[in-house]
């Protein structure tokens, strides 16, 4: 776990050291956009396709994590129940 935890800590780190060259990019479209008409009436539109790109990876990833934390508990609660009846099993004479 903590290998996994200091390799995602390094890859984050990289991207925020090459950050500012990405950053510029995202200057250059919205000069390109509001310097005409028609471009400042899709500003709108441009900010919300930029949302969309950001948010996409995290539904998909946490829908992925969702998926492991659900089959996680019911895998215990398989393994409680499978516990509980052995111990009643044992208990009961009858």
């Amino acid at each position: 776990m903590r290998k996994v935890l200091a390799g995602t800590l390094a890859v984050l780190g990289l991207a925020a050291a090459f950050a500012d060259p990405v950053a510029a990019q995202c200057v250059m479209c919205k000069t390109a956009l509001t310097g005409s008409a028609e471009g400042r009436a899709m500003m709108a539109r441009f900010n919300h396709g930029i949302l969309l790109m950001v948010a996409a990876p995290y539904m998909v990833v946490g829908g992925f994590l969702l998926g492991v934390y659900r089959e996680r508990i019911a895998h215990r609660a398989a393994r409680l129940g499978a516990t509980l009846r052995a111990r009643l099993a044992f208990r009961d004479p009858a």
